[in-house]
């Protein structure tokens, strides 16, 4: 049986600083157009602040696993060759390489993530 590790909370994270950036760009605009300086530093300000978050949340994968593997972008990885599971990152050696997998992790939302900690115990 497959697992999600993570659920759509990170969607619903990131339309809303989707709709929080094209919002500061109109706000941007509107202070360019009244000439408000003040408003107009803020405006950059918050734009490149939501715009930075909104790279953060596309580095987010989905991630399904079960008792042996790891599966995300049709990708299967054994849990034998996961080196460390971190709260929102897991970190795997593939040709004798770290390679990083991110995920969205919310201690509210997520019930699945000890459980993948404990199949992974199991494993080493």
């Amino acid at each position: 049986m497959k697992y999600k590790l993570n659920n759509e909370i990170g969607f619903l994270y990131n339309l809303v600083f989707k709709i929080i950036f094209i919002g500061s760009l109109g706000f941007l605009i509107y202070s360019i157009l009244i000439q408000e300086i003040s408003a107009f530093f803020f405006c950059v300000i918050f734009s490149l602040f939501t715009f930075f978050l909104i790279q953060r949340f596309k580095k987010f994968k989905t991630i399904e696993f079960d008792e042996k593997n790891i599966y995300f972008d049709d990708i299967k990885i054994d849990l034998k060759d996961i080196e460390k599971i971190g709260i929102g990152k897991i970190i795997f050696k593939i040709n004798l390489e770290e390679e990083p997998i991110n995920f969205f992790y919310s201690p509210l939302f997520d019930n699945n993530f000890n459980l993948l900690k404990t199949f992974h115990q199991k494993q080493i």
